[in-house]
Order: C-alpha cells, then sequence, then structure tokens
C-alpha cells in the first residue's frame, strides 16, 4: 500500500450536501483546504444519493438559503440551458416552499469543478480510519484501495452524515431511540398515465398490502396521499428502509440490499397489476440506500423542538432553515408541519455545530447537534449546504487568525458567509 502525507490548513470529511459547500467556502476564503470522501463524486445525498431537490432556497416571502449553494445551484441549470426559476412568479397554495430540481450529473461536474478551481484538493474512494491530536494539529489517517494517506491539518470539518469524525475521536454522540426511516432512490418510467383512475389504482394497492404482494413501507406516504400519488412521481422518494443504519459498511450493506427487495417487489406490482403499467421500465436507481439519521454530535448546544417551531432567535445564529418539519416513521409514515408564521424563520446556532469540549472542530449537515423533531427540520438540503458554508467560513478564519474554530465570532463567521453572497440569518 502507497503511503501518502499532506499538510493543509483545513481537512472536510465528507464530500456531500455540507461538505463540499464548507470546502469550497474554505478555500474561496484563502486556506488550503481537502476533502476526504468515500464516494464518487460531490454532493452526498443530492447526486449520488438520488434525491436531487436541495430544497428550499426561498420561502413564501424572500431567500432563506443563498450564497455558495445558490451559485451552484443556478450554474448547474445554465450548464442545461435552462432559466433560472423566478420564485416570485411562483404560488405556494400546497406547500410554503418552493421546491428546486437539479440534473445529478451536471450538478455534481459543476459542483466539481467549483471545487477544483478554489484549489480544493479532492480525495474519493478514501474513508477516514483514524484521528489523533498532535498539539493543535490533526493528524488523519484515510484509506482508499492502495493508498494510505496521512494529513495533517489545523481544522476539521466532520460532513460525514454520521458524525464519524467526531466518533473517532471519543467525543460524545447520541442516537434516537427510533431514529427516522432511510430511503433507496429510484424511479420508474414508461406508465400511461391517462390510464390511471385514483380509486382503480388505490383499490389495487390495498389489496396487494393486505395479500401480502406489498409490505409496509414499499410506499412511505400512505397515511398522507393516494396511492396515485406514488405513480405519478414514478415512486421516486417513495420508500421506507426500517432501521436503516448506514454508519457502517454492514450497516450500509443491509440497507442496500433491503432498498433493492422493496424496489423490485413494487417493480412487479406495478407492472403485473396497474392498467397501464405493463411497459413500466426502472429510468433509475441509486448506487446506495441512504439514512435520514443515524448519530447526531452532542454540541455545545442542542437545538430542541420549541428553539425550531418558535424560530428561536440565537445570538450566535450562523445560518437559516426553512421554517418546516418532515418527520418520517414506521409507526406512521410521513408527518409534515409548517410553521404558522410564514416570517419566522428558525436558525442554526453556532453552538450546535461545535462539538461538546471540542477544539478546532466543527460538525455541518446531519451530524448537527439537535434533538429528533429539531432534527427532522434542520436535516432539509439546503440547511445542510448553508451549515456547510458557515462551517467552511468558520474554519478559515480560525486558520487566519491562528485561533480554534469555536473561539470566531459567529459574528465574524456571517460576515465572511454573506460577503461570499448568503443571507444573513432571520
Amino acid at each position: 500500500m502507497r503511503q501518502v502525507s499532506e499538510t493543509v490548513d483545513v481537512l472536510v470529511v465528507g464530500g456531500g450536501t455540507a461538505g463540499h459547500i464548507a470546502a469550497i467556502q474554505a478555500a474561496r476564503a484563502g486556506v488550503t483546504t481537502s476533502v476526504v470522501e468515500a464516494g464518487t463524486m460531490l454532493g452526498g445525498t443530492m447526486t449520488a444519493g438520488g434525491v436531487w431537490m436541495p430544497n428550499h432556497f426561498f420561502t413564501q416571502t424572500g431567500p432563506v438559503v443563498q450564497g455558495i449553494p445558490w451559485e451552484l445551484y443556478t450554474a448547474s441549470k445554465e450548464a442545461e440551458g435552462l432559466p433560472i426559476p423566478d420564485y416570485r412568479r411562483r404560488r405556494p397554495v400546497e406547500t410554503p416552499g418552493y421546491y428546486s430540481y437539479i440534473s445529478v450529473p451536471v450538478y455534481a461536474a459543476v459542483a466539481e469543478a467549483a471545487a477544483v478551481a478554489a484549489g480544493v484538493v479532492l480525495h474519493y474512494h478514501e474513508f477516514v480510519a483514524e484521528i489523533r491530536a498532535d498539539g493543535d494539529w490533526w493528524e488523519v489517517v484515510s484509506l482508499g484501495r492502495g493508498v494510505r494517506r496521512t494529513t495533517r491539518c489545523r481544522e476539521l470539518i466532520d460532513a460525514s452524515g454520521d458524525s464519524d469524525a467526531v466518533r473517532a475521536l471519543g467525543l460524545r454522540t447520541t442516537r434516537s431511540e427510533v431514529s427516522q426511516p432511510g430511503t433507496l432512490q429510484y424511479q420508474f418510467a414508461g406508465i400511461e398515465f391517462e390510464q390511471l383512475w385514483k380509486e382503480e389504482v388505490q383499490t389495487l394497492y390495498e389489496e396487494a398490502m393486505a395479500d401480502g404482494t406489498l409490505r409496509k413501507g414499499d410506499w412511505a406516504y400512505a397515511n398522507m396521499e393516494p396511492f396515485i400519488y406514488y405513480l405519478r412521481h414514478g415512486g421516486h422518494n417513495g420508500t421506507h428502509i426500517y432501521d436503516a443504519d448506514t454508519s457502517d459498511a454492514d450497516g450500509q450493506t443491509r440497507a442496500d440490499v433491503e432498498g433493492r427487495e422493496r424496489m423490485l417487489r413494487m417493480f412487479r406490482f406495478v407492472r403485473e397489476r396497474i392498467p397501464g403499467a405493463e411497459r413500466a421500465s426502472i429510468r433509475y436507481m441509486a448506487p446506495f440506500a441512504l439514512a435520514r439519521e443515524t448519530y447526531h454530535t452532542v454540541g455545545e448546544y442542542t437545538v430542541v423542538r420549541d428553539d425550531f417551531v418558535r424560530a428561536t432567535r440565537f445570538d450566535d445564529a450562523v445560518c437559516n432553515a426553512f421554517n418546516y418539519i418532515d418527520l418520517h416513521s414506521q409507526e406512521v409514515g410521513c408527518e409534515v408541519s409548517f410553521i404558522d408564521d410564514p416570517d419566522a424563520i428558525p436558525t442554526v446556532p453556532f453552538r450546535a455545530l461545535v462539538p461538546e469540549g471540542s477544539r478546532r472542530i466543527t460538525v455541518a449537515g446531519r451530524n448537527v447537534s439537535a434533538n429528533r423533531i429539531a432534527f427532522a427540520g434542520i436535516r432539509a438540503q439546503c440547511t445542510c449546504m448553508a451549515m456547510g458554508q458557515a462551517t467552511g467560513a468558520a474554519a478559515a478564519l480560525a486558520v487566519q487568525r491562528g485561533v480554534a474554530s469555536r473561539d470566531v465570532p459567529a459574528a465574524d463567521i456571517v460576515a465572511l458567509t454573506v460577503e461570499h453572497g448568503a443571507v444573513r440569518p432571520s
């Protein structure tokens, strides 16, 4: 195995929804930055994971998240030759948010080009194996096929989604007693929608559930939407995988196997029993299943439900969150609730991105310190991207000032992100 040594100012663990934004922000702020990413591309859940909806950039009253996330989104639209959506023309009757869709290959390539242009060093196909402190430096060992890399860095950003770096350091984490189900993203095509009748397909679905052809979780939103909704969306983002734990290889394998089993069961049912779906095909399948939550970092502050629904004004807020809670469960399915006041925008405090008792490490994305209900709102992809930009700014400022990231004032973090186009927290 080839031994490689590197030294950078900032190392981002995970190039996913939060991590790729964190890396670009840190590098653009003038510090050397690298990313260790176990997968094949940047973007994580929204690209390789197949949830190609980085919602929500806007509420009814204005922008919630902008900055580098919006820049990459609009750049990907321009690369597709599509107009940038004018959200002022939308009429959010059913939801106060505006859904934003990306082309996975286009966005992944655009994000990668932006990272390379900023000077980010990318290491795909590697995972973090060991981390140890050496004075004011971290030594991080990552492993890939044929490579054992040792990276020395001043600041760490854990954007792994599963608190990988935090756990490797023995810092505190927590898990919900009942975690939200995971999912495998796929999409059917070739359904002749003019042949679908709402009540007929609902009856066929209920018969299949009763006779065991289908199982609970194959259609995750049965508690809130009729089965025709599943068909019109081609099944995309419509399946639950119970007890999905993707924080290690064995758990990821189990989730992958169950996800594909559920997909195939649904595909057979749709083709064999739904009139107009005889020619259906599987247009897309993500390469791996996703978890909605696994290990939460225990931060210097834990965001709780009341903080979220009351839009608590934190003195150290570094970014906005969107104003709805999207909670999935095995018992119910999916429960969505919105904050009544459209002007009440929840925010994320910097303390929730600083692991308890730590120095020179921050977290972003699904690693955020939040309880189950608040987390169900904060985990939205745009919020994860905004958290990434905030931690990238914090790490860069810390390196430049010769202090630990936890000691950088939140106002300075916000000022830097705003300089790079972000929205000032509400």
